[in-house]
């Protein structure tokens, strides 16, 4: 009796608390519903603004690269600048839009033999990219750069970087050139102790056969010293 009479007394409370507040809780749940199809409409908005401008990105580059068999050298820098003027306003933009125009402005640029400007667009890349597949693209080809510009140093970390994305397609491909960096750098012991985790990770890849000979001709040089 006491259980039903305090479930009651509950229950009273409940009724007369929702009758004292009905209108602030149905402002309340008003207030959610407009919220809750805000967010919507401007989900919305941002994926046709996402999709539009990564639609015009990709109208820049048609134009870049439509009837260009013909061109020369002149023709085709002119045609990449114009690009890279047009895609300006993109590179600002953060998220995916961003990353893809930051991308096209890097390889134009380092078609431009611009390495620095390279370097600036990558990075920019990479850090808009997130998790994308973008990424370690970018930090493969930052490793390019790098070493175009002989910072030696710069590229190792950034071909590891790839290396170790397991998102990357071409994991094999950075983990030779970290390698083959590391050894540029005079560094033998490290080359070896990359050469050899490649090795035994891809050894029937070709860069893993690839790094196996360079291992004998290490080890060679070693035991000629």
């Amino acid at each position: 009796m006491a259980d039903k009479a305090e479930n009651q007394t509950s229950s009273s409370k409940l009724n007369s608390f929702l009758e004292k507040n009905k209108k602030g809780l149905l402002g309340l749940l008003i207030a959610l519903i407009v919220c809750l199809a805000a967010y919507i409409v401007i989900s919305a908005v941002n994926n046709n603004t996402k999709e539009k401008n990564l639609a015009e990105i990709e109208e820049i580059s048609y134009t870049l690269t439509h009837d260009s068999a013909s061109l020369d050298e002149s023709e085709l820098n002119a045609r990449r600048i114009d690009a890279i003027d047009n895609l300006a306003a993109y590179a600002k933009k953060g998220g995916i839009v961003g990353a893809r125009a930051n991308y096209l402005c890097a390889e134009l640029t380092y078609q431009l033999k611009k390495y620095e400007d390279a370097v600036t667009y990558y990075e920019a890349t990479a850090k808009k990219a997130g998790k994308t597949y973008l990424a370690p693209v970018a930090y493969y080809n930052l490793g390019v750069c790098y070493e175009q510009l002989n910072k030696l140093e710069d590229a190792a970390a950034n071909y590891k970087l790839a290396a170790d994305s397991k998102s990357f397609a071409l994991v094999p491909h950075a983990k030779f050139s970290y390698a083959r960096v590391i050894e540029s750098s005079g560094n033998k012991a490290e080359a070896i102790t990359a050469y050899t985790e490649l090795y035994d990770a891809y050894p029937n890849d070709n860069w893993g056969k690839l790094a196996k000979t360079r291992l004998i001709a290490l080890k060679a040089q070693n035991k000629a010293e």
